[in-house]
Order: C-alpha cells, then structure tokens, then sequence
C-alpha cells in the first residue's frame, strides 16, 4: 500500500490512541422507557418482540467497528440500521444545523426503540448534541452509549443517558437485548452502569471473549445503511474507497501498556489478558469473503495495534496469505519486536506500508513519560532493516508540554540517523481522562483541565499540532522537512546548525507548511486521478464540486 493510501485511511480509522477495538451498546425504547424527572429517568422493563435498533456511527463510513457492531447485532437476529454520520475527517468541528436535521429526518423515518452510539472523547458533545435533540423535539427514544470513552469516564456519561456499557460490548449488548425482548430485568447485567432513580448500578467487567473466531466478519455492504454527507442522505455509499480498499483487525488489544494510550488503562483492569489473536483460517476467510464481495480490491489494511508480536504467527500468515489474497497490506509495528526473519516474512507475503511508533526522538522522553520500551537502539536497528528491505514505512512522532527545546534537539539529532526516505506523520499529544499520562501532566501542572479531551466543548483536534504551538517551538518544524528524497538531510542539517528557527523563524515556517502543503496537494491529486482512472467519475467531481462534505 502507498503512503497516500496509508495517509486516506490514517484519516479514516486512526483515531487518536484511544481507538480501541470496541463494539458499542444501546438503550431502550420500550423496555427501559426514559422519563425526564428533573435530571433524572426511570428505568423501567416492558416487554418487547424485535425491537428496532439504529446504531449512529460517528466515526467514518469504513469505521471497523461500527462494521462489527452491526454484523454482531444482526448475527443475532435483532433490526439494526446502520446511519454513518459525516466523514471522520469533518468530526474536527461540530455538526452543523443541515447535518443534524438530515440526521434527525432519517432516525424519524426509521422509528427505531433503540439508539446506539459507540462514544470517543473526541466526539463526547457531538453524542450529548444528538441525545439531546432527540430527547428534547421527540422524546420517544431511549439511548445506549459504549465504547471508550463511558469506559474511563462512566459518571459524567450517565448524565446524558441511563445505560452505558463499559469494555468489550457483544456479550453484554446480547444479555441486554435479549432480556428487552423477554421483558427481564436488565440490571444485573455485567459490564452495563445504569442509573435509576437518581442512582447508578454498578455491574462488574465480565469475562473478555476468549475466542475471537466466534464472532462474525465486519459489515461493510450498503444492506440496511445509510449514509448522511453534509445534509445529503444516500442509501448507498457514494464514497468508493470499499471497493479498492478492505480494512480489518486481526487482533484485540496490545501487549504493551503506553501512558497515553488506552491499553495502560485496559491491561490494569484486565490483569493484562487483553490482548488476543483470530486464528489464520478466520482471517483468511475473511478475506476472502472480501473479495468475493469486492472483486476490484487492491489493498489491504491491518489496524492492530501491534501486528507482529509472535513469529510463529506471522508465519503462519504469511504463507497462507501469499498463498490465498496476495494483495499489498498496510499495518502497523513496534520496534522492540522487530528481526531480520519477521520483516522477511511480511515483505514475502506483500507487505505495501509498515507504520512504527517512534513517538518521541528522545529516548528519555520515550522510556520516562511514556513507558515505552523501544530503544534508539531498537529503532535503528528496525529502520536499518525495513530500509535495506526496500519496504516504504512511515514514522509517528507525538509533541508534548514535555518536550523541551533540548529534548526536540535530542529528537532531531535521532532523525537524522533514520534512513530515507520515510513519511513522518506529526501528531500532538492527546490527553484523555484517567489516563496515567493525563494526570501525570495535570499534577505536573503541564497542562490544564481544559485540555483534556471532553472536558471543554472546543477541545475538539486533539492531535492536531496547534499553530501556536508551532509558534512556541519552532523546531518542530525541521520534521515536516525530514524523509523526502527532494530535502536533502545536509540542507536540513545546515539550516538546524545555523539557528533558522531563531534567526529567520518565518522562513522556516513557511518552508514547512508550503511543504505539508504540496505533499497534501500531490496526495488529492493523486488520489483524484487514480479514482478517475477506476471510472468513478461522480465521486471524482462530488469531491471538487461538494468538496465541504468529502475532504
């Protein structure tokens, strides 16, 4: 898979680290029926044959797990219609007016009992926004959030709906769903907070899935769909990108326990047995079924967390997937875990794009704040293999209030070492609540409560380096130049050595937007004109001509 292609679907799927692999949970209509009573709803059970299920994806029309939450209800036997909510790309702003009233005109029409949102610290006050325009111009529907953020901050979401499910979500949503449809009570359900009367049940975590095989395949197709682009309503997709493209997760959790990701906070509650693997006959089945369903597939993409941890594995995969799909793939990797025999494997079974988290270029950074345990070592001896492998990679970095002027020099100096080229993918540091790094940096006094995701309306671009932060630290701006071939290192070098971002600061910065700037100019136009070579003409001109709701 290209860059490009990898940048498309960075969009698409990675989500800040917080992206956990979650199905999310819903609420009732008749069988929990919500009354308001000042700031509070009864919960009550009422017998209901089928009820109807709409489950509001807020996370882009390829998201992998509204895909699984809908082939998991459905395998069940219940109603749910699936509304894909705006692009992921859009969710950096809040929904406006047009985009609300077409969503609210669709869940109209379809008069489901239930609605069901799978909620983000990021998107936290988009879910209250829509909660709340239902409840308040309809008042008939009863709401059900899971996902990661009802996860770490369980309270504060039961301030806006009465059932919330923590953790992994198919068994609970199952017991849930199934005690609606017989009129049973619903409040001793495991891994489900539910507040009555002003009071909140507490269910303990169950028993995480240990068999993934025995959940079924992500559903992607148009079947009981809908799509909403601005105020536009399409009952099939009008975005391509499935037919070329299949994402997918081979995997749940990660072994490793960074401070600013959501798995620190999974491996503490579930003593570290998080993390699991499907077996290599489901997974080829699945892809297989892909592309059975989508015959003009090109890529594929792998969004585990860590894909390579056991060697025995990979080979396994490797052989069956040469022998069975064959198609260039994207994942992700992590330093520490990679060897000469590992990357043979992944390169030999058509590996596209391989993604390594180096996070911080200085090793204190890195170990200290962040609990990593890659090494500059590590990472050297990984880019030196990947680069003499010929294999296109890219680097994350993450900026924090943690990196010093003398910790980004460090950093610098380490990038120099990296072989070209590379794509370096420049982020900021998300701060999620209860994470060990967020309260790490608020005890700190680094950063303040309105930096924390969810906490504050307009904390919306967690990850988006903010100008003024480029403002305040200019050397951030020598990685925007870093892993093109066009840039040499000595130009990048001799500019560092001569102190541009002290003496000519607005040269720098405008040398390092004008060159994010190109690099996203080639990605569209490239982009553009491959769909344009597919044939998919109407989508080419909706993306100039209604470029708002696409881009």
């Amino acid at each position: 898979m290209s860059q490009e292609a990898v940048l498309s679907v960075k969009e698409q799927n990675a989500s800040d680290r917080e992206t956990v692999f979650e199905i999310v949970r819903t609420e009732t209509s008749s069988p929990i029926t919500l009354e308001r009573e000042s700031e509070n709803f009864n919960v009550q059970k009422q017998k209901m044959d089928i009820p109807k299920i709409v489950y509001i994806n807020l996370h882009g029309e390829v998201s992998i797990r509204a895909a699984h939450m809908h082939a998991f209800v459905s395998k069940q036997g219940f109603n749910i219609h699936t509304i894909h909510f705006r692009r992921f790309i859009l969710y950096s702003r809040p929904p406006n007016e047009k985009e609300l009233g077409a969503l609210k005109k669709v869940v109209l029409d379809l008069n489901p009992d239930i609605i069901m949102m799978s909620v983000l610290s990021s998107d936290f006050w988009d879910a209250v926004t829509i909660t709340n325009m239902f409840r308040k111009e309809v008042g008939r529907y009863n709401f059900i959030w899971g996902g990661v953020h009802p996860t770490i901050d369980p309270e504060r979401c039961l301030e806006h709906v009465n059932v919330i499910c923590r953790g992994e979500g198919e068994l609970a949503l199952l017991d849930y769903l199934n005690a609606i449809k017989k009129g049973k009570e619903i409040f001793d359900i495991k891994n489900l907070w539910i507040k009555k009367d002003g009071e909140i049940i507490k269910n303990d975590f169950r028993p995480l899935i240990d068999d993934l095989d025995s959940l079924p395949f992500p559903d992607f197709s148009d079947e009981n769909k809908t799509f909403i682009l601005g105020n536009r309503i399409f009952h099939k997709s009008p975005l391509p990108y499935r037919k070329y493209e299949y994402h997918t997760t081979l995997s749940r959790g990660c072994p490793f326990s960074c401070t600013y990701c959501i798995h620190n906070y999974y491996n503490k509650e579930f003593q570290h047995q998080y993390y699991r693997r499907r077996s290599i006959p489901n997974v080829i089945k699945e892809l297989r079924k892909a592309l059975e369903d989508y015959p003009k597939l090109e890529d594929m993409s792998f969004w585990d967390d860590v894909f390579l941890t056991d060697e025995k594995w990979l080979e396994e995969f490797s052989v069956a997937y040469k022998k069975e799909i064959n198609l260039p793939y994207f994942s992700y990797g992590h330093a520490a875990l990679i060897n000469e025999r590992k990357m043979q494997l992944m390169k030999d079974s058509n590996l596209g794009f391989f993604d390594i988290g180096v996070q911080s270029g200085s090793e204190k950074i890195r170990k200290e704040m962040f609990k990593r345990v890659d090494s500059d070592k590590h990472l050297l001896k990984a880019a030196e293999i990947i680069h003499r492998m010929k294999i296109e990679v890219g680097y994350d970095f993450i900026f924090s209030e943690y990196e010093t002027e003398e910790e980004l020099t460090k950093g610098l100096e380490f990038i120099f070492k990296l072989p070209k080229p590379f794509k370096p993918q420049i982020n900021k540091l998300a701060y999620y609540l209860n994470y060990e790094i967020t309260n790490r940096a608020l005890k700190d006094g680094k950063i303040s409560i309105k930096d924390v995701a969810s906490l504050d309306h307009e904390t919306r671009d967690l990850q988006v380096v903010q100008d003024s932060e480029l403002k305040k630290f200019l050397i951030i701006h020598y990685y925007n130049l870093f892993g093109k071939r066009w840039v040499p290192n000595a130009l990048i070098r001799y500019m560092f050595k001569k102190k541009f971002h002290e003496k000519h600061p607005v040269l720098l910065y405008n040398l390092s937007q004008y060159t994010t700037k190109f690099e996203t100019l080639r990605y569209n136009l490239k982009s553009s004109w491959k769909m344009f070579r597919r044939g998919e003409l109407g989508y080419v001109y909706d993306r100039i001509v209604n470029k708002g709701d696409y881009f």
